[in-house]
């Protein structure tokens, strides 16, 4: 039971854009050993289109042994904590590396220790995922001093590095001319674009790649019927991560209840327990209903578009200085003088 309850995750499906990143990160990998100078490489795209699953793939087909001469880590991956310091990026780090003491010393000491350990542990890439929390989205700062660390670091160490995260991660390498002078150019993971006929096919063969990896344990809707694939992707957005966990839902809720069969109101339910979006579409469509035929008009697009997006911000108010209130009496004494 499982195995089955985790046969979405197990599905690895290599679509265009995991492929492209996965073979740049790849190729910065083999050639950081002999490169002058590090080589740095970020992956950019919204939340839920598999930047991470990219770079957690990679990080498992290098993934840490131990060897006779010590702990090897080939790349050292770590995801960047919600309000980055030196100090904590390098816990973390250091306890990537299995350090006993990763919380002790002073920020230069840790430094150090760090740069022996990755030294020790044949280091060749740092990956830093979730890189936007270097950029303050509420006071829109850089933390330009972490920044300068990292920079400092991969070149002391010679070591290869890939970042990972959302669209506002650039503001972090465009505000910064040293860091952004090591960058190659980004590699960007998109979401799905009906509009585009190549995403479409590209988005029914992986419904279609999930439909086989599931028949052989459940009776379900076929998934890549055109129907089904436009359903799909109004109920998803056209991300992968919301693909994934919303099928995951269904498969959970049908294993609980000991089916073997997942139906058209089984997505519908699978899909209210699963997807968020800011805006309620539900007064706009039932994507998993039986009593609604959906067809791709601009405005139904745009609005599945946003699924997944954040919220805009709330601008603060402005502070208004307090005017001083002349009392009536001071008023009248002014007047008769």
């Amino acid at each position: 039971m499982v195995a089955i309850a985790s046969i979405v995750e197990n599905t690895l499906i290599p679509h265009s854009a995991f492929e492209k990143a996965s073979k740049r990160l790849a190729q910065c990998l083999r050639h950081a050993d002999g490169s002058s100078e590090p080589i740095c490489l970020a992956i950019v795209g919204e939340s839920r289109t598999g930047k991470s699953r990219v770079l957690e793939e990679c990080a498992a087909e290098n993934a840490p042994a131990r060897q006779p001469d010590g702990l090897n880590v080939p790349i050292l991956y770590v995801k960047t904590p919600s309000k980055p310091t030196v100090k904590s990026l390098a816990e973390l780090m250091l306890k990537g590396l299995q350090d006993p003491r990763f919380d002790a010393g002073t920020e230069n000491a840790k430094t150090i220790r760090l740069r022996t350990l990755m030294r020790n542990a044949g280091t060749r890439m740092v990956m830093i995922d979730e890189f936007q929390h270097f950029y303050d989205k509420g006071s829109h700062k850089v933390m330009h001093h972490v920044a300068d660390w990292l920079k400092i670091l991969v070149d002391d160490s010679k070591v290869a590095l890939t970042v990972a995260g959302l669209p506002t991660c650039q503001a972090v390498l465009e505000q910064n001319e040293q860091l952004a002078g090591r960058f190659l150019s980004p590699v960007f993971m998109p979401r799905f674009d009906w509009n585009r006929e190549a995403d479409r096919e590209e988005f029914v063969g992986i419904l279609g790649a999930f439909q086989e990896s599931l028949s052989g344990h459940f009776d379900m809707v076929h998934l890549d019927t055109p129907d089904m694939a436009f359903r799909c992707y109004c109920g998803t957005g056209g991300l992968m991560g919301y693909l994934t966990k919303f099928l995951r839902q269904a498969i959970w809720n049908a294993l609980e209840e000991n089916r073997r069969t997942i139906t058209l109101d089984d997505l519908a339910l699978a899909h209210d327990q699963t997807v968020w979006s800011r805006e309620n579409l539900s007064n706009v469509l039932a994507p998993f209903s039986r009593h609604v035929q959906l067809a791709p008009t601009p405005e139904l697009l745009t609005r599945i578009h946003r699924i997944g997006l954040p919220a805009p911000e709330i601008a603060k108010p402005r502070s208004r200085k307090t005017r001083p209130i002349v009392p009536e009496v001071s008023q009248q004494l002014l007047c008769a003088s």
